[in-house]
């Protein structure tokens, strides 16, 4: 005993480095551990309910459709591969009618009723009835375990937007943490070896590290100092020559790190200020229609149904904004693609200003539109992100305007050799913006100091450039202060060929 301890006092500082190394190695692969099991865990499962899901909207289209044409004999052969499937993946799926629809899915076409559901179970149909894809997942007094619900809503008549029945996948979630349970072993299995190994690593690197003590400590004390520059090193062939090497290339990932962190920093700034700027506008929108149903203005059940369809648009678009948003910095990167298909120009107004009734309904803006007739006017684009491009302008538009404003909205079909240029203008009759600030008014963080942008970002117009571009189109501007804004847009129309051929 008093050899060993003799022995450690001896090489006290290989000892100190080799725990530590441990130490700082068994918290690290144990947080890593823990993050990883817990991201296996949330992936897997929604994966798994991604896949369900998937399956029964492909039973609910099926369901539907041999409804809609009365196929009875087609059904009782699909219910058949139904019920193998329910067989080889151990789910149960309910095909159940909506007995509030006018013309609801007979009981020719279903294999359940709702009298003998759970309310867990009828919780989430009442979603599907609704018309959305729904749900849960708990304890089921039936089963006696955990139980993963999802219902699709079936739908006979698609036209109609009249919800049918519903297809409700039910799955025994407890049986499938099986397979949870044997990926955390592996992890934990491979946590294991990597520590082990790591730790007979670190017993070399320690009786390494401690023999030029004092020059590795001027080094280390250069690097704590955040001094990261390069070091002259005379003879890099040395044991002493390779220490310093390697304090060297630690001081250079050091520096590439901190360069990486400020920019992290920069792009979560960016972040959190595009979600602000750009999900102040539909949030708007849904105000607007919310206070619409709220004051009692909408009357009729059809007109409440469309305010409520296009409240659910909105938050669907807010959705998918967020993951725009993420995408938005790779827009100037040359080889990032949008997904492009022939939209109309024509369309996208009458959404772009039916909203902008909305955004201008409290200063009582007016808006005058003249677009070309019996023409299409297509391009080739992704039609959200047109229609962001423009509620942008509409939206500074309404800000900057006067009580009873006027905001105009013209397109032109000009033909220029062998295609044709659409150009688009919005015109307000506003503060304007003076000759000092157009040269920066696209630029990112750029904001005037006027009250109507005092919670401004500076991101719209930014983003609407970005997306002009990307579109192979272009987007300039004119102001006077006092007289208003004009924004210049063109595009390339898209011929009933190319959009064919697509």
């Amino acid at each position: 005993m008093k050899r060993l301890m003799h022995m450690f006092r001896r090489n006290d500082i290989i000892v100190r480095i080799y725990l530590s190394f441990v130490v700082v190695l068994a918290l690290t692969v144990t947080l890593i551990g823990v993050i990883f099991l817990k991201l296996y865990e949330n992936n897997y499962m929604r994966s798994y309910t991604e896949t369900l899901s998937r399956q029964g909207e492909v039973i609910a289209k099926r369901v539907g459709k041999l409804a809609r044409k009365e196929k009875m004999d087609r059904f009782s052969k699909y219910a058949a591969d139904i019920d193998e499937l329910q067989r080889a993946d151990e789910i149960d799926v309910w095909i159940v009618s909506n007995d509030k629809a006018s013309r609801p899915l007979t009981e020719n076409y279903t294999n359940a009723d709702t009298a003998s559901l759970t309310d867990e179970m009828y919780d989430v149909l009442e979603q599907a009835f609704q018309g959305e894809k729904a749900h849960n997942s708990n304890f089921d007094k039936i089963y006696g375990m955990v139980i993963l619900r999802i219902a699709i809503p079936v739908y006979i008549d698609k036209a109609s937007g009249e919800v049918a029945g519903a297809v409700m996948m039910v799955s025994m979630l407890d049986r499938q943490k099986m397979g949870v349970r044997q990926g955390k072993y592996l992890l934990t299995l491979s946590a294991a070896m990597a520590l082990l190994i790591s730790y007979i690593i670190a017993l070399g690197a320690s009786k390494y590290l401690s023999r030029p003590l004092a020059r590795i400590r001027k080094d280390i004390l250069r690097l704590v100092d955040g001094d990261y520059s390069e070091q002259h090193i005379v003879r890099r062939d040395t044991q002493m020559g390779k220490l310093e090497s390697a304090l060297d290339e630690l001081a250079g990932r050091l520096r590439q790190i901190n360069e990486e962190r400020d920019n992290l920093d920069r792009v979560r700034q960016d972040f959190f200020a595009n979600v602000s700027h750009e999900l102040r506008t539909p949030i708007t929108v849904l105000r607007g229609y919310s206070e619409s149903l709220a004051d009692g203005v909408v009357s009729g059940k059809q007109q409440e149904q469309e305010y409520y369809q296009r409240m659910v648009q909105e938050c669907q678009g807010m959705e998918r904004l967020v993951g725009d948003l993420f995408i938005l910095s790779k827009m100037q990167n040359p080889e990032f693609q949008i997904e492009k298909e022939p939209v109309s120009l024509i369309q996208i107004f009458s959404d772009v200003v039916r909203h902008g009734h909305v955004l201008g309904r409290d200063k009582k803006i007016q808006f005058q539109v003249e677009m070309p007739e019996n023409e299409p006017c297509l391009i080739l684009g992704d039609y959200d992100r047109l229609r962001q491009m423009f509620l942008i302008i509409v939206d500074n538009a309404v800000k900057f305007s006067d009580e009873n404003g006027v905001i105009e909205i013209s397109m032109e079909r000009q033909q220029e050799k062998d295609w044709v240029r659409l150009w688009i203008q919005i015109r307000d009759y506003g503060i304007g913006i003076s000759e000092e600030q157009l040269p920066y008014i696209f630029e990112k963080f750029y904001t005037s100091k006027l009250r109507q942008n005092q919670n401004g970002t500076g991101l719209g117009l930014m983003i609407a450039k970005q997306i002009a571009l990307r579109h192979g189109g272009d987007i300039s501007v004119e102001s006077q202060p006092g007289e208003g804004t004009t924004f210049y847009f063109s595009f390339t129309e898209c011929s009933v060929e190319d959009a064919e051929a697509l």
